[in-house]
């Protein structure tokens, strides 16, 4: 009986495999989430309907949405860029919660959309995003990558690094006592990448 149950498992298994090369892993979800993130505005039923479908591209394991042309496959988008982009069409702090908790549940990979989308939507929010997150190094270290990423090309140095930072969150120079232990923390881990 355990042979029989082994062999069917790995029969579906190359079927779903299968399914998936010829056709595109999550290719439906995709296409929705695509459909959404062409609406003009991103309603409240849209973003459940998002969440849960980001959620099922996770379960099956789909991180990109490609496409074949001319016998080739490209990548046509990423879950988490367009997530991402939902998240900051939406605009509020619902998306920005999902967000973070879409984070969480991408600890330990190595997509760097996550930083990037991270960051974009941190400029949009900082307070209510660090107010969210707390000290969590996991998550603020992800904004230092998304800064990085982001703001490089400004000719970040060790002497413009703060100004610049205060410039994309203007808000933080006003409220950084409340937010002292966190803003010195990105500040601190900015100037160690700068510096590199």
């Amino acid at each position: 009986m355990r042979p029989f149950l082994i062999l069917l498992s790995l029969v579906i298994w190359t079927c779903d495999l299968h399914a998936q090369n010829e056709y595109g892993c999550g290719v439906v979800q995709f296409k929705k989430l695509t459909s959404i993130y062409d609406k003009h505005a991103v309603t409240d039923s849209d973003f459940a309907i998002t969440v849960k479908l980001v959620k099922q591209l996770e379960k099956l394991r789909c991180g990109d949405y490609t496409g074949k042309k001319n016998g080739s496959e490209y990548v046509m988008g990423t879950r988490t860029q367009l997530f991402g982009d939902i998240c900051l069409k939406k605009d509020d702090t619902t998306s920005v919660s999902e967000y973070i908790n879409y984070l969480n549940r991408q600890h330990g990979s190595a997509d760097e959309n996550l930083s990037y989308q991270f960051e974009r939507i941190f400029e949009k929010h900082p307070e209510f995003v660090l107010s969210k997150i707390g000290n969590n190094k996991y998550l603020l270290d992800h904004l230092v990558r998304g800064f990085w990423n982001n703001h490089y090309s400004k000719h970040l140095t060790t002497k413009n690094y703060k100004q610049i930072f205060f410039e994309y969150y203007s808000q933080l120079k006003e409220d950084y006592p409340q937010y002292k232990k966190q803003v010195d923390y990105l500040l601190h881990s900015i100037y160690l990448e700068v510096k590199r």
